[in-house]
């Protein structure tokens, strides 16, 4: 890891896919066996509210044609925008919240609705699955954490400690044992919650807007937060400590450590942008996008970039985008120039 550290790498464009006709608000990469062979797909969920399963198709340097992907099923179902999806740990099933206020269990394969978590009020923004994928939680536009099994039947709604406004992104943190839960909201706070009981055990506070996105690094304690002041964050989640912030110029929409390198690739309303974090320096100028939509082609206006997933080997970036796009960025290393 160290090794790697003193290369300079840097995010690189290879391709895009087109099928969505919506912002592409979540992305999930699985796994399936094809003839015998492990072979990843990318699912993507938008605010067109169908989501996408694509057969990836990657393609070389010199190759004209960069599509990196064609849809190979798409599931509808939701009524509303679909703002997360989650795939199962054998990538069989997948889970997607929504703000018709319901979240929809699917098979993968079939592209079926096989049940629905009722129970929110008001939109679903986030969802997220336990490692044994045993529990779900969510949290909702109503303020409120839900804690589901498997049979789709709620289990526990948090009435201690709550929120005070919408909950935008609720994760689990599996390294400490019991697991913990992580969820972030509108009320510009982050809570971490001992998840035998949801009992609260730290509330992290700095932030000056909503709070948007989260990541965590599975086997440390870094968490990153991203908000709508234009700032990300870094805590430690076990010992309930703020480690380091940065202003990124502009909103924030997703936040995702590297798992090859000390980064954290921020999505922002203007772009992506690449933070080297024990330098504490952005490695690269602003990834920024103009529309590929058809009947924008002139346009100047910069897109924002609303979602983001690493590929299995975590060299591969896939990213959406509000002209309904899905553009591919790998990890290149300078030294080694640009032969393939």
């Amino acid at each position: 890891m160290a090794e790697e550290s003193k290369t300079q790498h840097r995010l690189r464009y290879r391709g895009y896919m087109r099928g969505h006709g919506g912002w592409v608000t979540s992305l999930s990469v699985g796994e399936e066996e094809v003839n015998g062979e492990r072979q990843e797909f990318l699912m993507s969920g938008s605010r067109d509210k169908t989501l996408i399963k694509w057969n990836l198709t990657p393609k070389k340097d010199e190759d004209e044609d960069k599509e990196w992907g064609v849809p190979r099923r798409m599931m509808t179902g939701h009524s509303h925008f679909i703002s997360e999806i989650k795939l199962t740990g054998d990538s069989r099933f997948a889970f997607s919240a929504s703000w018709d206020g319901s979240v929809r269990l699917w098979n993968v394969a079939s592209g079926r609705t096989i049940s629905k978590l009722i129970g929110h009020k008001r939109d679903v923004l986030s969802v997220a699955l336990s490692s044994d994928d045993r529990q779900i939680i969510t949290g909702s536009l109503d303020k409120d954490i839900k804690i589901w099994n498997t049979r789709s039947e709620c289990k526990f709604t948090v009435d201690k400690n709550n929120h005070t406004d919408a909950v935008s992104v609720v994760r689990f943190y599996h390294a400490k044992k019991p697991a913990l839960c992580v969820t972030a909201s509108w009320d510009k706070t982050i809570k971490v919650w001992d998840n035998l009981y949801m009992t609260l055990l730290h509330t992290f506070c700095g932030h000056k807007a909503q709070v948007t996105t989260l990541d965590i690094v599975e086997n440390s304690a870094f968490l990153a937060s991203g908000s709508r002041d234009g700032t990300i964050m870094v805590w430690d989640i076990v010992q309930g400590k703020w480690f380091t912030k940065h202003d990124c110029d502009s909103p924030v929409n997703a936040v995702l450590f590297s798992q090859k390198l000390y980064w954290l690739v921020i999505a922002t309303q203007t772009g992506i942008k690449v933070l080297n974090l024990p330098e504490q320096k952005f490695v690269q100028e602003e990834i920024r996008a103009t529309s590929m939509k058809q009947n924008e082609g002139g346009s100047t206006k910069l897109l924002s970039c609303t979602s983001m997933a690493w590929s299995k080997n975590g060299q591969i970036l896939y990213t959406g985008w509000t002209d309904n796009h899905i553009r591919v960025y790998e990890i290149d290393s300078s030294d080694s120039g640009s032969a393939e």
